[in-house]
């Protein structure tokens, strides 16, 4: 066989005569773990079938903590440690480490005062920021310093000075109970002195409370970083993943609103704890007898003495006697008192009894202790008997406590009352609390919402609902949540419209223990009765083909115009079409409606126009002398507009009108408001400098060799529609649908071919005031298809190729401009007509002698007399030759309609 070459040649030791601890030990880095899982594999191989006992196992896993376990302890931890041992420590060496130790604990209490003032330092100066003020010596500071934690911790740092003996002999404080005096006797005051500094020890228990909120925090993080390790290893997630996980670990920060009733409960607990460890001692009092059993016990070893010899003995006797007196007078001074019931030692048994009877030792002269002390104020002392020589020594005391009865009763009514104080106060402060930020909130929040359901249409200020709810508190999540309710609320509004408001408030109800998550947006329609009104931008293919992008600015520049107008007069929007909009002036549910007109809806009615309203009433003898049989045929003649409204708009098979509109109290100022409103869109339109910007566009005006000029088209009907939603559960639109809608949107499509802007049925014009009807005037009479009644229409003259000022509001107003149009469109009267330059402006053409000189042409037009119209309605056409059309549209559209028939009206006219 060939030999190897000597690039593949293995130099060292054949790794096979190796001990898997030689292998080991001569490799290390990557190449050492990769060895390990090779020889922990191998040797699992061979002793697949040998199990160790329990014991080597346990001893394999020892000896692998003691070689390889890292044991890592954060700062968090350290102190935790060390404040346990502060809390702790002097307890656990009284009690378990001999006196030797002292000193060791000495030391240890000096490192962990140290490190908790270290600490204090450094939170300071960390966690803190310190402004500039005018004075020097007083500089504003914000974050930890000075602030409740900060007393704390200091106060904790100070109640560790009685343990520190070098530094409380240092300040005076060596003479203190606890501060290093083990194993002095002290009295009752260094007892409750011993008792305070160990309740002033306690405060270092609020550092395991902070300590113990930052563990529990990283604890969580520890926690979401080892779910994310478990994630990538079961390929969830990638490795380039975790560090947006981690980012977003990072930024999940606790609420303000929970961080904040976080604080202030921990705050309210510290406090409420610190005071009961302070009161509760000293209120929870009880009677101590201490002296007096030591009086009592030496007096019982003066008579045991005083019989140890000769009972009978004078001496002996006078020994004892004047002991007993002293014991007497000790008794009495210890509560002097007058009243006999306050008489502290009532009985005093002294055995055996010798020395005469006269030494009045048994105190006979007293009444009987039933009649003067409860029995739960007796106290009986009574010593251990002593037999010497067959004789029995004991002495059996009997006092009255009722004085110390009293105090202890007194102070139990104190801790009653300090309990009951502390439960009222902190339940109070609790529920202050959680009344302030979070309650409140959501009571308000549903506040809003009740508020909204109930009516939806109207724009509520919810101002004061925000401000109750945080007053200076800042930006909670609570608030942000009130902005985003108010915030849809609106956007349901604008998208929703009038005709949504059913739709708004249905989803939106929620009463008493009711509320549903399922959204019911296709609620069943009803029967309203409105003013529609139709508008629509002329020429808009041609805008949309020369703007392209920057069509939706120029239409939402038309929209704001039309919905401010329309709005500001009473109008609501709930149609965009992008070329149109459909306006709405709600008058009100029909059943709402019946009750004021009185009058029962009808079945049907084959008669009634595409109007609707006002059904049934005689026509004008202008309208009903039109003929309606060239309609019928459909050779016949026509008048110009008789086509326009095909069938759809006819009213012949739909149910009657229950409501005389006519009698609706205040729908002359409604229709008024209507019309005066699309009258001041086409004033806007030719005023707002965004608009007539667009004039000078060079990609609308051709670079200059085309004139260019934003004009629209309105149309105005009254009747009924049915108000509802219209689609399904992927989309809604609220709308109104009937005839009386394509009415008008067949009035606005009209008014281009008659040469106005506006054309109003003669249903709606009949609901304006007789001020504002006599302004408008009749310009044809036209037929509906499926219908027999002939319809006059009517327009409002607009004259547009003129300039408007500008609007400024009053100098010495407060108001501005907004608030002064909104204050003249909601003061309307009817003597605006006359004195509202807009309106006097846009007619300014249209003198009397025009309309009596039209009108006379429309008669003569209407009663078949064409050749007499054909003068009046020329002359009309001349006095309006410097309108935008150059003369009168109405005109000029009723002369080519008889000029197309050679000027001869039909005979059957």
């Amino acid at each position: 066989m060939p030999t190897a070459s000597p690039s593949r040649r293995i130099v060292s030791a054949d790794p096979g005569l190796l001990s898997a601890e030689e292998l080991l030990s001569s490799h290390t880095g990557g190449r050492r773990k990769s060895l390990e899982k090779m020889i922990h594999q191998h040797n699992k191989e061979i002793s697949v079938d040998v199990k160790p006992p329990i014991m080597g196992q346990i001893k394999d896993k020892v000896r692998w903590f003691l070689e390889h376990a890292r044991i890592k302890i954060s700062y968090d931890d350290f102190m935790m440690i060390v404040t346990l041992f502060v809390l702790f420590g002097d307890d656990l060496r009284l009690l378990s480490f001999p006196p030797s130790a002292d000193t060791a604990f000495a030391v240890l209490n000096n490192m962990c005062f140290f490190l908790f003032l270290i600490e204090l330092v450094l939170n300071c100066w960390a966690k803190s920021e310190f402004f500039r003020t005018k004075s020097i010596w007083r500089p504003k500071v914000k974050g930890y310093m000075f602030s409740f934690f900060f007393w704390l911790d200091l106060l904790a740092v100070v109640s560790m000075i009685p343990d520190i003996l070098w530094l409380s002999s240092l300040l005076g404080l060596g003479a203190l109970p606890g501060a290093g005096s083990v194993g002095t006797k002290v009295g009752k005051a260094g007892r409750i002195g011993a008792k305070t500094s160990r309740v002033v020890r306690m405060v270092r228990l609020v550092r395991l409370v902070k300590l113990y909120k930052i563990t529990s925090q990283r604890r969580r993080e520890r926690k979401m970083i080892e779910d994310l390790r478990r994630l990538v290893a079961m390929g969830h997630i990638d490795h380039s993943e975790v560090s947006k996980y981690l980012e977003k670990m990072n930024d999940q920060k606790q609420s303000k609103v929970g961080a904040e009733l976080s604080d202030i409960i921990t705050r309210r607990v510290i406090i409420a704890v610190l005071m009961m460890l302070c009161v509760v001692p000293m209120l929870s009092w009880s009677p101590s007898v201490q002296d007096e059993l030591e009086a009592t016990m030496f007096l019982h070893a003066v008579n045991v003495e005083a019989g140890a010899g000769s009972p009978s003995n004078s001496t002996n006797c006078e020994y004892l006697k004047s002991s007993t007196n002293a014991y007497k007078l000790f008794m009495e001074s210890i509560v002097e008192t007058s009243k006999s019931k306050d008489q502290y030692l009532l009985g005093l048994s002294i055995e055996p009894q010798r020395c005469n009877s006269s030494l009045a030792l048994d105190f006979d002269d007293y009444p009987l202790i039933e009649e003067v002390v409860r029995e739960d104020a007796i106290s009986v002392i009574e010593t251990p008997p002593t037999i010497i020589d067959d004789v029995e020594y004991s002495i059996e005391a009997t006092f009255n406590l009722t004085s110390f009865v009293e105090d202890q009763a007194r102070a139990g009514i104190y801790l009653t009352i300090f309990v009951i104080f502390m439960l009222v106060t902190m339940s109070a402060q609790f529920t202050g609390d959680a009344q302030k930020l979070v309650l409140a909130p959501i009571e308000n929040m549903m506040e809003m919402v009740n508020l909204v359901a109930e009516d939806p249409l109207e724009e509520f200020d919810f101002s004061h609902h925000m401000s109750q709810t945080n007053g200076a508190g800042g930006q909670y999540e609570t608030r942000v949540v009130q902005i985003a309710i108010q915030k849809i609320t609106a956007l349901l509004r604008v998208g929703f419209g009038v005709a949504g408001a059913d739709i708004i408030s249905t989803n939106m109800a929620v009463g008493e223990g009711e509320g549903s998550a399922v959204l019911e947006p296709m609620i069943p329609g009803k029967r309203v009765y409105a003013i529609f009104g139709f508008t629509d931008i002329h020429a808009f293919d041609y805008c949309t083909e020369k703007l392209e992008d920057e069509i939706m600015t120029f239409v939402n520049s038309v929209a704001r115009i039309v919905h401010d107008e329309v709005t500001r007069w009473g109008g609501l929007c709930n149609k965009n079409l992008g070329n149109a909009f459909l306006m709405v002036w709600r008058i009100g549910d029909e059943d709402e409606l019946q009750a004021v007109s009185g009058r029962r809806r009808r079945a049907s009615h084959s008669s009634s126009s595409a109007g609707g309203v006002g059904a049934g009433r005689p026509m004008s003898p202008t309208a009903s002398s039109r003929s309606a049989a060239a309609v019928a045929s459909p050779g016949g003649p026509a008048s110009p507009t008789a086509r326009l409204f095909p069938a759809s708009a006819a009213t012949s098979n739909v149910r009657g009108l229950s409501v005389d509109l006519r009698r609706i109290p205040g729908l002359d100022i409604m229709s008024d408001k209507a019309l005066i409103g699309f009258l001041k869109v086409v004033v806007e339109i030719n005023r707002d400098k965004q608009v007539l910007a667009y004039r000078a566009d060079n990609r609308l005006t051709a670079k200059g060799s085309r004139e260019y000029k934003l004009r629209m088209g309105f149309g105005l009907h009254a009747g009924w529609a049915i108000e509802g939603a219209v689609g399904s559960l992927q989309k809604v639109d609220a709308t109104y649908l009937s005839p009386h809608v394509n009415m008008a949107a067949r009035m606005e499509a009209a008014s281009r071919q008659f040469g106005v802007s506006i054309l109003m049925t003669e249903r709606f014009v009949e609901l304006m005031s007789p001020e504002a009807q006599e302004h408008c005037r009749k310009i044809d009479v036209v037929t509906v298809k499926g219908s027999a009644t002939p319809m006059p229409v009517y327009s409002y003259d607009t004259y547009q190729n003129q300039t408007f000022p500008v609007l400024q509001a009053p100098k010495f107003s407060s108001l501005n401009l907004e608030e002064v149009l909104a204050a003249q469109a909601d003061e309307y009267d009817v003597h605006m007509w006359d004195q509202d330059e807009d309106l006097l402006q846009l007619r300014s053409l249209s003198t009397t002698e025009f309309k009596v000189t039209f009108k006379e042409g429309v008669t003569a037009y209407l009663t078949g007399q064409w050749e007499k119209a054909r003068q009046h309605l020329e002359q009309a056409d001349e006095m309006m030759s410097q309108s935008d059309l150059g003369g009168d549209g109405p005109s000029q559209t009723l002369l080519n309609y008889m000029k197309n028939r050679d000027w001869i009206c039909p005979p059957d006219w």
